[in-house]
């Protein structure tokens, strides 16, 4: 539980109780992925099912954000919010638990493994629609489970990880 709330602290949307960021622990209101509370929990018993059974999953973290336009890059507004997360929410199974961890941060948990993350990376950047007619720039990067670690451990490995950028 501790470290639940650690991992909570560290979530991008925590600037001045944004508008565009509210979730009734479940689901994130705006969006209905999950809220961070319940993909932390997720996270947590895929955790324990991978030490059980000795089969790793991946997260993938996905960042939006808007093309510069003149060298100025555009605030994310709630319409680009709404099509990105409904468009990634078709592209993804409805076994794979997307959070919504930030204004523009998502991360996929991916029960299957390396190979399942790695098929769903290639669909995600090939798909036109997630950046909402060109408008927006996606960045991904993934990590895969590592026997014994933590959450907060893999979750601040898949923060340093490099973002690959379309």
């Amino acid at each position: 539980m501790a470290e639940s709330l650690v991992m909570e602290d560290r979530l991008t949307h925590r600037i001045d109780h944004s508008p565009l960021f509210s979730h009734d622990g479940i689901h994130d209101s705006q969006t209905h992925l999950a809220a961070a509370s319940f993909f932390y929990e997720q996270l947590r018993r895929e955790i324990a099912l991978s030490q059980r059974s000795s089969i790793h999953f991946s997260v993938i973290k996905i960042i939006f954000s808007r093309l510069s336009e003149n060298g100025i890059r555009p605030e994310i507004g709630a319409e680009d919010i709404l099509h990105f997360s409904y468009e990634l929410q078709t592209l993804t199974r409805s076994e794979d638990c997307i959070g919504r961890l930030g204004i523009n941060e998502c991360v996929i948990l991916i029960s299957d493994g390396h190979s399942a993350a790695e098929r769903l990376i290639t669909r995600l950047l090939h798909a036109q629609s997630l950046s909402v007619n060109k408008t927006l720039q996606i960045s991904i990067s993934m990590v895969t489970s590592v026997s014994g670690e933590s959450g907060l451990a893999l979750m601040n490995r898949l923060d340093r990880e490099p973002l690959s950028t379309h």
